[in-house]
């Protein structure tokens, strides 16, 4: 009976040592595909070539012109030729740069006349200097006139140095 029971001892042992080692495997086996594979030397992607192509700079915007002072004649309202191939060109083509940019126009006189008749001089240059703004593409939206007159004088001598600087419309931005 011993050799029966110690046969059947073998059998137990030999059915458990088999479920032991079947199901305690310290390996994981992985049947899914890999998310990458290693990279080899043949597969190396070559070094980018650098961009001979310069990159595309945006142009320049236009500087603000240093004066905003558009100089009349006395008693005048129309632009003079050095005022509108300075001041105003330079005013179109920074306009034209700042698409969101208005101004005010304002027209100034000296104190000679009435206060009436300057106020009237001084629209007549604010609006001369929008005009000319119009005509070389500035909308007209985004230009306002407004008259001081003898108000705001630049300068407060009297004399015909002193006038002429009071002649004047000032293009200033809002």
């Amino acid at each position: 009976m011993h050799t029966t029971t110690m046969k059947r001892m073998l059998v137990i042992t030999g059915i458990a040592l088999g479920l032991v080692l079947s199901g305690c495997s310290n390996t994981h086996t992985d049947n899914t595909t890999p998310t990458h594979k290693p990279v080899t030397k043949q597969e190396v992607a070559p070094k980018p070539k650098p961009n001979t192509n310069p990159v595309p700079v945006a142009p320049a915007l236009t500087v603000k012109p240093s004066s905003n002072s558009v100089y009349f004649g006395y008693n005048q309202s129309d632009l003079e030729a050095a005022a509108s191939s300075t001041v105003l060109n330079g005013y179109v083509a920074w306009l034209s740069d700042h698409s969101g940019v208005s101004v005010t126009v304002e027209g100034n006189c000296d104190e000679r006349g009435s206060r009436e008749y300057n106020l009237a001089l001084g629209q007549a240059r604010a609006d001369r200097v929008k005009d000319y703004l119009v005509a070389h593409g500035v909308a007209a939206s985004r230009v306002d006139t407004v008259s001081f007159g003898e108000e705001r004088a630049a300068c407060t001598d009297s004399g015909e140095t002193c006038w002429a600087q009071n002649r004047r419309a000032d293009i200033v931005t809002r």
